[in-house]
């Protein structure tokens, strides 16, 4: 059961509408689960499978728990291989 506080409108907080498009899926710096390095590689097309969202969540989950942009990658590397196959997969298909 929620306590007064958590109901009350006055103690809920308002979010910047870049950072609402950014968790939501909306910006351009978050392709959650798209095969390929964001969305900057266009010629790739807009392939998402659930080994790539496997491999994004490996690497924010590395980049969550402080590790840098380099090692959170060379940590999430078992899981590209699996995600490479379904980008071809889904691409011969």
């Amino acid at each position: 059961m929620l306590d007064a506080d958590a109901r009350d409108p006055e103690t809920l907080a308002s979010l910047d509408p870049s950072a609402l498009a950014r968790v939501s899926g909306g910006a351009d710096d978050n392709a959650f689960g798209r095969c390929g390095p964001g969305t900057s590689w266009k010629w790739l097309g807009n392939v998402y499978t659930p080994e790539c969202r496997a491999h994004d969540a490996a690497v924010r989950g590395q980049l969550a728990n402080g590790s840098s942009h380099v090692m959170a990658h060379v940590k999430s590397l078992p899981l590209l291989p699996a995600a490479i196959g379904s980008y071809v997969r889904a691409r011969l298909r």
